[in-house]
């Protein structure tokens, strides 16, 4: 399995770019293939925001989004914060938006070396 070096470093560079990236995409960047890929890069990003969490640092899980209609990540991401106890609330709706938007403009808000 693909350490968190490779995604860390792929979530830098959105996070420079002021962007976010999609599962797919970021699991083809850092080398994840069908079958289980987006579940190998959900454990990654699980590990990512365990890290975040216990270091009080901005969740830069956040900028990995679902492909739809709603741009925020996906309701087992909430389900993590919640279990971390970053977060309190839905994991999917008006709330989760509002909530990964500010923390979207947190990760944009820290400087080059975040």
């Amino acid at each position: 399995m693909t350490d968190t070096n490779a995604l860390l470093h792929v979530l830098e560079g959105l996070r420079l770019r002021r962007m976010t990236a999609t599962y797919k995409a970021v699991a083809d960047a850092i080398g994840l293939t069908p079958p289980g890929q987006i579940q190998a890069l959900a454990a990654l990003l699980e590990a990512i925001q365990e890290d975040d969490a216990r270091l009080e640092r901005p969740q830069r899980a956040a900028m990995v989004i679902q492909n739809g209609k709603d741009p925020i990540p996906r309701p087992g991401f909430f389900q993590q914060l919640t279990a971390l106890g970053v977060y309190q609330g839905n994991d999917r709706g008006a709330e989760a938006a509002m909530w990964h938007q500010n923390e979207i403009e947190r990760l944009y808000g820290l400087g080059p070396e975040g």
